[in-house]
């Protein structure tokens, strides 16, 4: 991620590696939550799993802004969507 400043990633189908290593994923995503998704697309057809991933990911991250950051604000300012983020 350092060496490509415009690159994004996201979270989807990461459970059994954040399960793993839940620290390192922690810093992971702190360090980079400006960059990172609640991605989903790979978990389409199994809603239990999306579920237990955001489960998980509201369990790591303490803190409510990189939580809104990754759930929802970075979304927007990806695409480019005005408005207020929830």
């Amino acid at each position: 991620m350092d060496g490509c400043p415009n690159c994004y990633t996201d979270l989807s189908s990461l459970m059994p590696a954040m399960e793993r290593d839940p620290d390192a994923y922690r810093h992971f995503i702190i360090d980079y939550q400006d960059r990172i998704l609640f991605g989903s697309d790979a978990l389409i057809g199994w809603p239990e799993h999306v579920a237990a991933t955001l489960d998980f990911v509201n369990r790591l991250l303490e803190g409510e802004e990189v939580l809104a950051k990754v759930m929802n604000r970075n979304f927007l300012t990806f695409h480019r969507i005005s408005g207020r983020a929830q």
